[in-house]
């Protein structure tokens, strides 16, 4: 027996050109949905926000110690229940030369008091001077210079972290004590020290910041045997080497980079299997070893947002593989749990930007390059979405202002490949031709490439018309398995019709198809009655918005916000199908239960829609 009848319907959709419109999106200004209106509630009178060190050292090379110190402290006061932290995304915007007013900042971060400081490093000796300011008028609470040297560098950040915690929420109980005093990841100074570096190259998201972290934290990890963080962080790097080509054009050959990622991961699990960094740095580095089948990829990401809630580039790389596999449920649940610990997160303001309609992404955008204006990545993807808006002088103004000449050197050959892709749709072929070209001269000696390479690439000659380069490029990215299978069959599917016919690209289609998909199945026409008018016809509201099924002479019609995906088709027992155009299909389960194992299509994504009238 079948039937739509009930208040919750689990809805799979799979888009090939409709862009889905989530809710709680990120405001403009970086806080969380919902947006601020003119009038602001006044700020818990013990919420703070810890602005970023400045490095007073002669040395520009200690900037990561005022980075990582700021960090450290930032963690700190978060373990104190009365106090109220801003992440340490949410602050990054205020940083450099011209860092607005405290009552600015106050009044944008919603907090009441404000800290900044500075470090000096002469020697071994260490100078941190600290203010604690009122956001609303800028006056100056206290402030106090710590001094030590290298070694008491714990002893430091504890009693910086603590002045601070009683500057704004008053005396400290015994356990508030505690719980402000930094949880060590290691006892010693020196590999410590190291560890900070790693981190500050690891955020750089550069090819010399990647290759620099590696090598800091594996000597972090041989001067403290026991520092499992340090060893786990090794094989994130090499991950993050490998997923976004920094090394396309010379270093380690891709198979030196996993194994050598995988050997890292392998033994801080081996050391401390509740490590979730090591269940991070593995389940990410799985999708390169096993990259047709992803074994383990999932479990993996799960088993480390499981050890630590409050891993938020756990929970992001957890949401980039669930939205390859088609589980946008899962990908948005899992960003918005990184968002939620850390609001102002770049990365992940741009992942979730790709899920939403281009307004709404271009406000998710502006959010990411209000903390990080140097976030190129982003200035691109707005672009993209302002270009699809057709604002084609807000797009101009984004690919001109994300112009990088050492990006296509020190981060990846992607960039630049995009960057092509993106000035071909404003029109500028010739400009575009000459980026692209330069590209493909620089690769032309490498064996494969990874799919950010080859994938923009391609649909830039496809753009051309040259079919013949853009297959040329295809055919050598490597791996082939899940990762380009998302691509070939998810939104950007379309941009591969010109050669979707050919024999070639069957064959790497063939090639990165994943064994366990299920064979496309059969559907059947599902007329229209009295009683199926009954059961089906209305609205349904969910992630991906409004679903409306109505009546058209002797079939039942599906619409996705406002627009028609066609027909309403029947699988057999409780699933139903929308088909339209190239492969887009709306499964409907009733009872509120996911379908699970439904076979109508390559891709699968089970959401939860409720009806509404």
């Amino acid at each position: 027996m079948f039937g739509c009848v009930g208040r919750v319907l689990a809805v799979a959709v799979v888009l090939a050109s409709v862009v889905p419109v989530l809710g709680q999106a990120q405001c403009p200004d970086g806080s969380p949905a919902p947006c601020r209106s003119a009038a602001v509630a006044a700020p818990a009178p013990t919420s703070v926000a810890v602005l970023y060190f400045d490095n007073a050292s002669s040395d520009s090379t200690d900037d990561y110690l005022a980075e990582g110190l700021t960090e450290a402290i930032i963690a700190q006061l978060g373990q104190v229940g009365r106090i109220s932290v801003k992440s340490r995304s949410a602050v990054r915007r205020f940083r450099g030369a011209n860092v607005p007013d405290p009552p600015v900042i106050g009044r944008t971060l919603g907090v009441a008091y404000i800290v900044t400081g500075s470090v000096q490093r002469a020697d071994r000796a260490l100078r941190v001077t600290i203010e604690l300011a009122h956001a609303t008028t800028g006056m100056r609470v206290w402030g106090d210079q710590f001094i030590g040297v290298d070694d008491s560098l714990f002893a430091l950040q504890d009693d910086i972290a603590r002045r601070v915690a009683e500057g704004v929420a008053g005396r400290l109980l015994p356990a508030e004590r505690r719980a402000v005093a930094a949880v060590r990841l290691t006892r010693n100074p020196d590999a410590y020290e190291h560890f900070l570096r790693g981190n500050y190259g690891l955020a750089q998201r550069t090819s010399t910041g990647l290759a620099r972290a590696t090598a800091e934290y594996r000597q972090a990890a041989a001067l403290d045997s026991g520092f499992v963080s340090a060893l786990a962080r090794v094989g994130l790097a090499y991950a993050l080497r490998l997923d976004w080509s920094w090394d396309a054009t010379g270093a380690p050959p891709a198979d030196s980079l996993l194994d050598r990622g995988m050997a890292a991961a392998d033994e801080a699990l081996r050391r401390d299997p509740s490590n979730s960094d090591g269940w991070l740095a593995r389940g990410y580095l799985l999708q390169f070893r096993h990259p047709r089948t992803w074994d383990g990829v999932i479990a993996a990401l799960a088993r480390a947002v499981s050890l630590d809630p409050r891993n938020a580039e756990a929970w992001h790389q957890l949401g980039d593989a669930a939205t390859v596999m088609g589980d946008d449920s899962t990908a948005v649940t899992a960003w918005r749990r990184a968002l939620a610990i850390d609001p102002g997160r770049p990365i992940t303001l741009r992942a979730y930007a790709q899920m939403v309609v281009p307004a709404e992404a271009a406000s998710l955008l502006d959010s990411a390059l209000a903390v990080d204006p140097g976030f190129l990545l982003a200035r691109l993807s707005r672009a993209d979405a302002r270009l699809a808006q057709g604002d084609t002088s807000g797009a101009r103004r984004d690919l001109d202002a994300s112009r990088c000449e050492g990006c296509a050197v020190d981060m990846w050959p992607s960039w630049t490949a995009w960057h092509a892709l993106t000035l071909g749709s404003l029109g500028d072929t010739v400009a575009a031709r000459i980026e692209a070209d330069s590209v493909l001269a620089r690769l032309r000696l490498a064996g494969g490439l990874s799919w950010r390479v080859g994938v923009p690439l391609a649909f830039h000659y496809l753009q051309l018309g040259d079919s013949a380069t853009a297959l040329d490029l295809l055919e050598r990215i490597a791996p082939r398995g899940v990762k380009l299978w998302s691509l070939f069959t998810g939104d950007l599917s379309a941009a591969f019709y010109p050669v979707a016919s050919s024999r070639r690209f069957r064959e790497i289609a063939s090639d990165a198809t994943p064994p366990w998909l299920p064979p496309e199945a059969e559907v059947f026409d599902l007329p229209t009655s009295a009683t199926m008018r009954t059961r089906c016809v209305g609205s349904y509201t969910g992630l991906y918005g409004r679903v409306r099924i109505y009546a058209r002479h002797d079939s039942l019609i599906v619409a996705l916000e406002g627009r028609e995906l066609g027909r309403l088709l029947y699988q057999g027992g409780s699933t139903f199908v929308a088909s339209f155009d190239h492969g887009i299909r709306i499964v409907f389960g009733a009872g509120g239960v996911p379908v699970e194992g439904f076979s109508a299509s390559r891709r699968k994504r089970v959401l939860m829609y409720r009806r509404v009238e």
